[in-house]
């Protein structure tokens, strides 16, 4: 014993789960052949059992860390590309119609209270014109974009003017939204697609 260097022996013995639990094992020996050589064989039993206990829960948890530590995954080392994604929203907004797809505001829709609205859709941009007995009485300029939907509007016979907004439904024949002139009370919008 007097030829082992001891630092070479822990350093070894310190690299592996299984040589920490062998140089815990040789210091428990170690301590109970010291402290308790003269006690009575009862004292020893249970020292030892405790002892013992304490070195199987000690080497079972290194031996759950090492195994834990070698399943997971490493980290990922490589760069950011330059031109990283940008964040995405976790509920996506309706997707706005392509060029080439119908336009479904385009049409004639109807509010039911006697009064049509004649919608031409050329891209995100919307025109109409108030149609109210077979006559022209007002006409309107907006967006749309996904199934959001907003207008300017303009009354022929006295100018007044306000604004509409509201959804699209997902089969494109109902909006429902509000309208607002001015200072006056906002009140519901309920169009509905005649053709």
């Amino acid at each position: 014993m007097g030829n082992l260097d001891f630092p070479k022996v822990i350093a070894a013995a310190a690299v592996s789960p299984l040589g920490v639990l062998s140089l815990l094992v040789l210091v428990i020996a170690m301590i109970a052949l010291s402290f308790f050589r003269r006690s009575g064989d009862s004292i020893k039993l249970v020292v030892f059992g405790g002892l013992l206990l304490s070195a199987v829960g000690f080497g079972t948890a290194t031996m759950m860390a090492g195994q834990s530590s070698a399943n997971a995954p490493e980290p990922d080392h490589t760069p950011a590309p330059e031109n990283a994604p940008t964040a995405q929203p976790l509920l996506p907004s309706s997707p706005a119609p392509s060029p080439g797809a119908a336009a479904p505001m385009t049409g004639l829709w109807s509010s039911g209270d006697g009064f049509s609205f004649r919608f031409a859709q050329t891209g995100q941009t919307l025109t109409y014109d108030t149609i109210e007995n077979g006559a022209r009485t007002g006409s309107g300029k907006g967006r749309i974009e996904g199934r959001h939907v907003a207008w300017h509007y303009v009354v022929d016979a006295d100018g007044q003017s306000g604004d509409c907004s509201g959804m699209l439904s997902g089969d494109g024949r109902m909006v429902t939204g509000q309208c607002a002139s001015g200072g006056d009370k906002p009140w519901d919008l309920n169009l509905r697609k005649q053709d």
